[in-house]
């Protein structure tokens, strides 16, 4: 009998987390390819052995392993310091409020493993619940920013925040497609998807990690410019006025051709 894996687990040092074996994934209707019957390949030594691959068998982000255990602490900290600016309302006032409501009212009634297609189709790993790693990011808070938090941890789930932690829990956030099915079917509203959302802010934002294209063309052009899509507000303002224009211009069509469907009705 597998033995069924605890947030507590992500901060325990193996060489993976998670293994998906062939049989295990949920088949596809054809055309598309059934998994099941294919080999998965491991990841190659070589190609693998200066990134951290200790989660699962896939590698989304490809963060570079610390140099030493100095700079391992480093990013702890760095971490942390992230983590504080998440909970502050001077750094992150627009997602605040709900991010709040989601970390602190979480009933744990597992209603949205069964809407998350990554969990289901992955065969129901644990790992890939939506509450996992909203759980992992909770203890995290819980017991290192909040005041009395290493006490009461152990009461209200404990949790070591390491460099193992801190890799798997990056690369985790990327194992959800943000589509928050899970938060329609929340009975209380607790959204994981923006727990997540959150999560892969704090390492773009604070540490740099994220998919590159993700993070250049993404967080990094948003904070620049102003727009993911490099749009300034002139291009912006310009974009708008050019399709008020063209939207009036088939309006006017439309009336020249059936000038019956613009006639106000002035009696009941």
């Amino acid at each position: 009998m597998k033995r069924t894996q605890k947030p507590s687990d992500i901060a325990k040092p193996s060489p993976c987390l998670c293994h998906i074996e062939s049989g295990e994934l949920s088949p596809l209707p054809p055309p598309y390819e059934d998994f099941n019957q294919a080999t998965i390949p491991p990841l190659k030594p070589e190609k693998v052995k200066n990134i951290e691959t200790s989660l699962d068998d896939t590698v989304a982000i490809g963060i570079p392993k610390p140099a030493s255990k100095v700079e391992e602490e480093a990013l702890v900290r760095q971490f942390l310091s992230g983590l504080k600016k998440l909970f502050e309302k001077e750094n992150n006032w627009t997602f605040l409020q709900p991010l709040l409501l989601s970390m602190e009212h979480c009933a744990k009634c597992q209603t949205c493993s069964n809407a998350c297609p990554v969990y289901e189709m992955s065969g129901r790993k644990e790992i890939y619940r939506p509450i996992f790693r909203a759980e992992v990011l909770r203890r995290i808070y819980n017991k290192y920013l909040k005041p009395g938090g290493k006490i009461t941890a152990k009461l209200t789930g404990d949790i070591d925040l390491n460099w193992t932690t801190i890799a798997r829990l990056a690369e985790l956030s990327y194992r959800c497609t943000l589509c928050r099915r899970c938060a329609t079917v929340c009975p209380i509203g607790v959204d994981n998807g923006l727990i997540t959302h959150e999560i892969r802010k704090l390492f773009s934002q604070e540490m740099g990690i994220a998919p590159k294209e993700l993070h250049e063309k993404g967080s990094v052009q948003q904070l620049r410019v102003g727009s993911s899509t490099g749009m300034n507000p002139l291009a912006a303002k310009d974009s708008i006025e050019n399709s008020s224009r063209k939207r009036w211009k088939r309006l006017r069509a439309i009336k020249s051709k059936s000038p019956g469907m613009w006639k106000v009705r002035t009696s009941c």
